[in-house]
């Protein structure tokens, strides 16, 4: 495994020694964009990011290698529960929750206490992950290293969602979502403690009408019963 690692940090800084995979505009060159789900830095990378990326990795070779001009950029997702739960945990001191994240983190208990601001849980995080995509020698163009807490990047996505708004393609609307009354914000199954999945309940709804064509909406778990409304 030394022996590997060895070749990994050899090849890793001959790339950015030469800066191998930096995409400059290049007239009359075909050009070819490459990009993956953004690594959501809750936690350091784990195998399953290392699927994600060399899978876009081997894309982003083969047309290099077919003569297209690729750009491979990379970005991280800071924004989320996920990241300000661990965070908020960690500034008011849940010994139990720290000592569980230095377990599975294998990051020790003193460098985790620093991180109670969410940023800068994201950004070690991200600084971490960022060293061993390195190591794995993914063809990212680092100088195109983006965060979605960046002005511009969040400033895109003003204008990508105004602009959808304005051609219909979003709708505005009152739905039922799981809610977090602590946060004040809509949370995922993923977002609870355990990972708990919602109940979901099967209700019947009646429409009851008046003389003036107004509707009375009832639900109920006994439709069968109805007949003895009066």
């Amino acid at each position: 495994m030394a022996f590997l690692r060895r070749v990994a940090e050899k090849w890793s800084a001959r790339y950015e020694r030469d800066r191998v995979f930096e995409a400059d505009p290049a007239e009359g060159v075909p050009k070819y964009f490459v990009t993956a789900a953004y690594m959501y830095p809750s936690g350091p990378i784990h195998v399953g990011h290392g699927r994600t990326y060399l899978i876009a990795d081997v894309v982003a070779r083969f047309k290099r290698l077919i003569g297209y001009n690729v750009l491979f950029p990379m970005g991280f997702h800071y924004t989320g529960t996920p990241v300000l739960v661990r965070a908020e945990a960690i500034a008011e001191g849940r010994v139990k929750e720290i000592e569980s994240m230095s377990a599975a983190f294998n990051v020790d208990v003193e460098t985790l206490r620093k991180l109670g601001n969410p940023v800068a849980f994201a950004r070690y995080f991200h600084e971490l992950s960022k060293e061993v995509m390195k190591l794995y020698g993914l063809s990212v163009d680092w100088r195109r290293e983006f965060t979605t807490i960046d002005p511009e990047y969040k400033s895109f996505i003003r204008w990508q969602f105004t602009k959808l708004l304005k051609l219909g393609l979003l709708v505005k609307g009152t739905h039922p979502v799981g809610w977090c009354p602590r946060h004040g914000m809509p949370v995922g199954m993923h977002d609870t403690e355990g990972d708990v999945e919602p109940e979901v309940g099967e209700l019947t709804l009646i429409k009851f009408r008046d003389g003036e064509r107004r509707v009375y909406p009832v639900a109920t778990l006994r439709p069968e019963t109805v007949f003895g409304v009066t």
